[in-house]
């Protein structure tokens, strides 16, 4: 097969060299092909050989040398040596890469590329010093990589949801090793952040008990007028019911909401047990009674007794 062949790279092509499976043969067509994506794919490969990572870490491209360097599976020596590329988005894929040592990502921590840096302190190997350095640094993008990052300790993710910066106050939400204290805290302090913190897997259910009996009263700009399928937060609402820990106390709260755009939400809930999904099949609402039909946790008679009831139209092909 000629390397300079012009090949079409479609989603197949992408799946296929990127694949661990993927021929020897075929994969040094790829590093050796004159079309730049498909060296890139290649070098993403987690089986890339030992001799075929090295040819490719000295590639005339810096964009197939980045994806090198950004590679978890080749030699971490040469990860190393890709840090100090003279092209920047190297430097800064192998500030991402997990292989790359302690000392050289303390180093990098301090390079004057903010880019650099933000990778630094998405690494899931960067340590509690090299965080806490970067939780101060003057980019606000750096401090909020910090606060995604799931090595950083109790303290600095409460550091962290006091910044003035509201995108840096939502990652903190959005952090798994972020503590329910420290949740409760933001709740009351930093509104912007409820609508992810009701998805973090550290909310009690105490919590999302008293926040979604909370949501369901009218906002600042309803009144008794206002339709109960958009009657209080329903966002906050819907959010809750889609968690994949509901308990059985949350449950039943939820299956008797209000507003059917929650309850369709539930529906939806793998968590249910074909029980629950008995209830819902007998809902008013017709998108409440397709989630429930699409479940599957639903039972064929909970199936049979949502379809008879009616489902909602689709949209025939032939209109």
């Amino acid at each position: 097969m000629s390397n300079f062949r012009h090949l079409e790279i479609n989603d197949d092509v992408r799946a296929e060299v990127s694949s661990p499976n993927l021929d020897l043969k075929e994969m040094e067509y790829c590093v050796l092909s004159s079309q730049i994506e498909l060296r890139e794919i290649v070098a993403s490969n987690p089986k890339l050989s030992k001799k075929f990572a090295e040819w490719m870490s000295k590639d005339i491209e810096p964009s197939v040398r980045a994806a090198i360097s950004k590679n978890v599976s080749i030699n971490p020596e040469l990860v190393l040596e890709l840090s100090n590329d003279p092209h920047i988005a190297v430097i800064s894929a192998a500030a991402e890469n997990p292989n790359l040592n302690s000392e050289r990502l303390s180093e990098l921590a301090a390079h004057r590329s903010y880019i650099v840096r933000t990778e630094v302190a998405r690494n899931p190997n960067a340590d509690i010093q090299i965080l806490e350095k970067l939780a101060k640094d003057s980019e606000w993008g750096v401090r909020r990589s910090v606060a995604l990052n799931k090595k950083a300790g109790t303290n600095l993710l409460s550091t962290l949801a006091q910044d003035p910066i509201q995108e840096i106050q939502i990652a903190v939400s959005e952090n798994s090793q972020t503590t329910i204290q420290i949740l409760e805290k933001m709740w009351t302090n930093s509104p912007a952040t409820r609508g992810t913190i009701v998805n973090n897997p550290n909310c009690s259910e105490e919590f999302l008990i008293r926040v979604y009996e909370d949501a369901l009263q009218p906002t600042k700009d309803q009144d008794d007028t206002w339709e109960d399928d958009v009657r209080g937060d329903t966002n906050i609402r819907e959010s809750i019911a889609s968690r994949a820990d509901l308990t059985r106390k949350l449950i039943s709260l939820l299956l008797k909401d209000p507003s059917h755009y929650v309850r369709r939400d539930l529906a939806k809930n793998v968590c249910l047990t074909a029980e629950d999904l008995s209830l819902l099949a007998l809902d008013d609402d017709e998108n409440v009674r397709q989630a429930v039909v699409e479940n599957p946790n639903t039972s064929n008679e909970s199936k049979a007794a949502a379809t008879l009831l009616g489902l909602p139209e689709t949209e025939s092909d032939d209109e």
